[in-house]
C-alpha cells in the first residue's frame, strides 16, 4: 500500500523520510507553488475578488513527480508547514492532486518520530478558513501595490512601491530620525563618588548629589576638588531595604527570539528565521539519526504542553540543582500585547530537552552551523529558565551627607539567582551600612553627561514595536525588514536602522496623501479582520469588499499632480543616511571610493572630517 507525503522543504522530506517505511514516498513542493502574476492585477473584481493563480517559474517540473506519485498512492498527506501559508500550499496540492477522498492533512508542530507518527496516525482536513485568511492577504497586499504604487510614479518616480505594512514601519522609522534632527542636546556636570564594600569589580555603589547635576562645569568642578582635598567621608543618615523577585521570562515566540538573536549576535532578523527554520526541519546528529531540534518556529504564543514542561523541569533539575526549579504552575511572566496572540502553536522550545546546548557544540560545523548552534543555545537556555524559581533580590537605598550636600545611592543585588543560573546568575554580597556609619570614598569625581535622542531602530526594537501594535504576524516579520532594504528606502549599520533620501521620500508622499491606509491602527485593524477569517466569523468577500471601497473612495479624492513638486528637486548628491555622528550638523552622504569601495562623508566636508567605510 503505497502512501505518499509531501512537505515543502527536501530537508525536512529527507528528515521524515528517515522515520517512514518503504511503504512511504516523501516530496516537497520547495516552497510556493503558484502565485498572483507579474505582469496584471491577477484579480477579477467583478466576481469577488477571484485570484488568477499562475505556476511559479520551474514548479511544473516540481508538481510533476508529486502529481505522478499521487495517481498510484492510496494515501496521501499534506504535511506543509502549519500556519497560514502552509496550508494555501496544501489547498493547491489539494485542487491540483484531486483525488480528495484519499487527501489528508497532517501538522508537524516538531519533527521528532514519536511526533510524526502520531500526526500520521491522526490526519485531519485542510483549514479552509485559515486557506482564505492566507488568500485575503495576498489580495490585499496586491491590491494596495497595484493600485497606489503608480500613483508613486506619477507623483515622484518609476520604480517605488508601497506596501500595507512595511509603509507603516517605515513611517516609524523616519519619524524616529527627524526626531534625530531635530533634537538639540544639552550639556551637565554630575559629582559623584564610588564607595567600596567587598573585593569584587561590581561591589561598589555610586553616590549621587541630591540636588542633582550642574548646568555648568565650574560649580561641579570647584565641588569635587573641594571634597577630594579635604578628604571628605559620607555619613550614612538613612537605609532603607526592599525585597522583590524577577519571574523568568516565557519561550520564545518568533518575535522575541528575533529580537534577542540580533541583541545577542547582531543576526538579522532574515538570518534567525532562516537558522530557525533549519533547526525545525532537521539536522544529522550522526550514526544515521536526523532529527527537529525545536519546534515550530512561527508562534505568538508563550504556551507550551503539560509533557514538555515536566521535560523541561526535569533537565533543570539535572543543570542546575532541583534547588532551582519551578513547582507547580508556570512562575515565568506572561508576555506583553499577548491579547492578539493566536495561540495556534506552542512557544519555541527544544524538541528534546536532555539535548543540551553543551552537547550541540559538539556536532560537526558541517552538521550545523556555529550560528545555528548559537541560536539554539538562545531557545534552549530560555525554555529551561522559563520552568525554574523567580530571582530573589534585595533594593537598597542610602541617603550620606559630606560637604554641606546630601548624596544618595541605591544598588540592587541578588539574593537566590533563581532562573538567573541558566545565564550565570548567582548570589552577591550586599553593602550592610548603617545608619551614621562613615564611609570613605575611592574618588569623587565629575562627569559630562549629554542628553541623547531616542535611538534610532534597530532590527530587534522594530520587531518589538509591530508585535506591540499588532502589525503582521511571525511569519511576515523578517519580509517587512528585508523588503525596506531591498527597496532602499533604509540601509541598516551600526547606528541601527536608517532611513534613506528616496524611503524619506515615499514616506513623506504617502502620509500627505494616504495618511489613513498607512497608519498604525488602520493596519492593526486589518491584520484583526484576517485572524477574524481565519476563525470563521467573517468571510472574506466581506473584509475585501469594505477594505476596497475604502481604497477606491481614497484614490479618488486625490491627485498626483497636487503632490508637491519640490520633492523632485532635493540634490540627488544629498542621500540622507541619517545626522553625522561628528559634528551633529551635516547629513550622512554615501560616496564610492576608486576601488569601488563604499563609505560614508559629512556633507559639510572639509569642515567636518567624519568618514566611515561600509
Amino acid at each position: 500500500m503505497t502512501k505518499l507525503l509531501v512537505v515543502e522543504s527536501p530537508a525536512k522530506a529527507r528528515t521524515l523520510s528517515s522515520y517512514l517505511g518503504s511503504d512511504f514516498i516523501v516530496l516537497a513542493t520547495f516552497g510556493h507553488l503558484v502565485d498572483l502574476p507579474h505582469d496584471r492585477l491577477g484579480i477579477d473584481l467583478g466576481s469577488d475578488f477571484l485570484p488568477e493563480y499562475e505556476l511559479l517559474p520551474g514548479k511544473k517540473k516540481v508538481l510533476a513527480p508529486i502529481l505522478k506519485a499521487a495517481k498510484q498512492a492510496e494515501h496521501i498527506f499534506i504535511g506543509t508547514d502549519p500556519d497560514r501559508e502552509g496550508e494555501f500550499i496544501g489547498s493547491v496540492l489539494w485542487e491540483r492532486i484531486g483525488k480528495k477522498s484519499a487527501l489528508r492533512r497532517v501538522r508537524f508542530r516538531e519533527i521528532s518520530k514519536s511526533a510524526v507518527l502520531s500526526a500520521l496516525g491522526e490526519p485531519t482536513d485542510l483549514d479552509l478558513d485559515l486557506v482564505e485568511s492566507q488568500v485575503a492577504r495576498r489580495i490585499l497586499d496586491r491590491l494596495i501595490g497595484y493600485r497606489i504604487s503608480p500613483f508613486l510614479w506619477k507623483a515622484y518616480t518609476s520604480g517605488t512601491s508601497a506596501g500595507r505594512v512595511q509603509s507603516v514601519a517605515l513611517k516609524w522609522i523616519c519619524e524616529r530620525e527627524e526626531e534625530i534632527r531635530s533634537f538639540v542636546p544639552e550639556d551637565s556636570w554630575e559629582v559623584n563618588s564610588k564607595v567600596r564594600f567587598g573585593t569584587e569589580k561590581d561591589e561598589f555603589v555610586l553616590f549621587r548629589r541630591k540636588e542633582g547635576a550642574f548646568s555648568e562645569e565650574g560649580p561641579a568642578a570647584s565641588l569635587a576638588a573641594l571634597l577630594s582635598e579635604s578628604g571628605a567621608r559620607l555619613r550614612v543618615t538613612e537605609r532603607k531595604e526592599k525585597k522583590g523577585e524577577t519571574l523568568p521570562p516565557p519561550p520564545y515566540t518568533t518575535a522575541s527570539l528575533q529580537q534577542d538573536a540580533f541583541r545577542m549576535y547582531k543576526f538579522p532578523a532574515a538570518k534567525t528565521s532562516k537558522l530557525a527554520q533549519l533547526l525545525y526541519e532537521g539536522v544529522d546528529l550522526g550514526r544515521g539519526k536526523r532529527q527537529g531540534l525545536i519546534t515550530y518556529m512561527r508562534t505568538d504564543s508563550v504556551r507550551i504542553s503539560t509533557n514538555s514542561k515536566i521535560e523541561l523541569r526535569k533537565q533543570a533539575a539535572l543543570s542546575y540543582g532541583k534547588e532551582s526549579v519551578a513547582e507547580g504552575t508556570d512562575s515565568h511572566r506572561k508576555s506583553k500585547g499577548k491579547a492578539k496572540a493566536q495561540d495556534a502553536h506552542e512557544a519555541i522550545r527544544p524538541v528534546d530537552p536532555s539535548l543540551t546546548s553543551e552537547e550541540i557544540f559538539f556536532l560537526s560545523d558541517k552538521a550545523l552551523s556555529k550560528d545555528a548552534k548559537k541560536l539554539y543555545e538562545l531557545i534552549w537556555k530560555r525554555a529551561v529558565a522559563s520552568q525554574m524559581k523567580p530571582e530573589r533580590w534585595n533594593q537598597l537605598r542610602f541617603s550620606a551627607e559630606a560637604g554641606g550636600e546630601i548624596w544618595q545611592a541605591e544598588i540592587k543585588r541578588t539574593e537566590f539567582p533563581g532562573y538567573r543560573v541558566v545565564y550565570g546568575g548567582r548570589a552577591e554580597k550586599k553593602p550592610e551600612w548603617k545608619i551614621g556609619e562613615s564611609l570613605l570614598p575611592e574618588t569623587w569625581k565629575v562627569e559630562k553627561k549629554t542628553t541623547e535622542p531616542s535611538p534610532r531602530y534597530t532590527e530587534a526594537t522594530l520587531v518589538g514595536r509591530l508585535e506591540k501594535e499588532g502589525i503582521g504576524r511571525p511569519s511576515t516579520f523578517a519580509n517587512i525588514l528585508e523588503t525596506l532594504y531591498k527597496r532602499k528606502y533604509t540601509i541598516s549599520d551600526k547606528a541601527g536602522i536608517l532611513s534613506t533620501n528616496l524611503g524619506e521620500r515615499v514616506n513623506s508622499i504617502l502620509q500627505e496623501v494616504f495618511p489613513d491606509l498607512f497608519r498604525e491602527g488602520f493596519t492593526s485593524e486589518m491584520e484583526s479582520e484576517l485572524d477574524r477569517i481565519a476563525e470563521g466569523s467573517v468571510s472574506r468577500s466581506e473584509v475585501l469588499k469594505r477594505f476596497y471601497s475604502k481604497l477606491e473612495s481614497t484614490l479618488k479624492r486625490t491627485d498626483s499632480k497636487s503632490v508637491s513638486k519640490e520633492r523632485k528637486t532635493v540634490p540627488k548628491t544629498v542621500l540622507g543616511y541619517g545626522t553625522c555622528p561628528v559634528c551633529g550638523k551635516g547629513v550622512r552622504v554615501r560616496k564610492r571610493s576608486s576601488r569601488k569601495k563604499e563609505y560614508y562623508v559629512c556633507s559639510r566636508f572639509p569642515e567636518c572630517d567624519y568618514a566611515e567605510y561600509l
